[in-house]
């Protein structure tokens, strides 16, 4: 893409700030995103947020560099009727997986509530939240630099979502396809490329970006993405904050978020910005797939058709079948079903600004 169309891509996603993704002041309540700005990037970062209507569910994701072994300690609270909850574990972080500074942490639940792996999951409605990242220096005495901290909140499943398209917001983005059943890195992290939906998910768009803002450091192939944001502790690449925060360690930006409806995803397909999508499929359930089901997996929207039918990169699918069109009421299901319409939303950190 040259620069004036890369010009024109920026115009249009202007459009959307203060719309769709403004620190909780959503078009749904039920489901929000707030950010923190740290105001020195090498130092603790603790704030609060007061949550009108509650929530039950929080996803924190972070954007960091950990430059020499450093890392960075996540944590969220929650304040329950006239009180507070522990701290919970969002996770540790860094781009050096060796000695125990990147994992997520496991058993965690008590009576307010548990972890599991990356979602906070609350026993009652809360009605705020504090978040805390914690720096740790690396053997050399390098800090990490935290960029852009995001917490993403909800009440509830929203059930289907919407099953008619916003329109006018027929599109389709050159999303480059990759498969994620490829011969696997020597050490086939988390099961390999059969499991490797959420981090070949990434280097799509990474690859992506990278066409489009003529950055080739952003390509990265989908062994190295994998071997990237490996979670020992859930013993697989697809912790969600952790695949957000390997971009950033790259040079780009994002968050994790969940969306009530796909008019909302196709808002950002519209504008240029391809969205990676959080499924789980039953057998029938989603017509035209690669596999009869799934508990759980990642891809990355491209387009809509004049249909309002969701274009896909599967990453399941076998090269020259990766591209493929879902049905919209069906997709809308697993998605919101399955993850209540979790997506890692990726891209340059100005455009990512202008998302929030």
């Amino acid at each position: 893409m040259g620069n004036l169309a890369y010009a024109a891509l920026l115009a249009a996603l202007s459009t959307l700030a203060g719309t769709h993704i403004v620190n909780g002041g959503v078009a749904d309540p039920n489901d929000r995103i707030w950010f923190v700005d740290p105001t020195a990037a090498s130092a603790a970062v603790e704030r609060s947020a007061q949550v009108p209507g509650g929530f039950v569910t929080a996803i924190a994701s972070w954007n960091v560099q950990t430059p020499g072994g450093s890392s960075v300690a996540v944590e969220l609270r929650a304040r329950i009727g006239a009180r507070w909850t522990r701290w919970y574990s969002m996770g540790m972080w860094s781009a050096d997986l060796q000695g125990g500074k990147r994992r997520s942490v496991d058993g965690q639940k008590d009576a307010d509530g548990r972890v599991d792996t990356d979602t906070l999951t609350l026993a009652a409605r809360a009605d705020a939240f504090d978040v805390r990242v914690t720096p740790s220096a690396g053997s050399d005495g390098s800090l990490p630099v935290v960029r852009l901290l995001a917490v993403a909140t909800s009440l509830a499943p929203d059930g289907g979502g919407s099953a008619r398209p916003a329109g006018g917001l027929v599109a389709e983005l050159p999303v480059p396809e990759r498969s994620q059943r490829i011969a696997t890195s020597p050490d086939a992290k988390g099961g390999g490329g059969d499991s490797w939906c959420s981090p070949t998910s990434v280097s799509m768009v990474m690859a992506y970006w990278a066409r489009v803002r003529s950055q080739p450091r952003w390509d990265i192939d989908v062994a190295q993405v994998a071997d990237g944001v490996y979670d020992p502790v859930y013993d697989g690449c697809g912790n969600w904050p952790f695949n957000v925060a390997f971009a950033s360690e790259h040079g780009l930006a994002g968050f994790v978020r969940q969306f009530p409806s796909l008019d909302d995803v196709a808002q950002l397909v519209a504008r240029g910005v391809p969205v990676i999508a959080s499924i789980a499929v039953k057998p029938g359930e989603l017509d035209g797939t690669p596999y009869p089901k799934t508990e759980g997996h990642l891809l990355v929207v491209r387009g809509f058709t004049s249909a309002g039918d969701v274009i896909v990169n599967d990453p399941y699918a076998l090269p020259g079948a990766i591209r493929r069109v879902y049905r919209r009421d069906q997709f809308a299901r697993v998605w919101q079903g399955g993850s209540n319409g979790t997506v890692y939303i990726i891209a340059p950190p100005d455009i990512v600004q202008m998302l929030r």
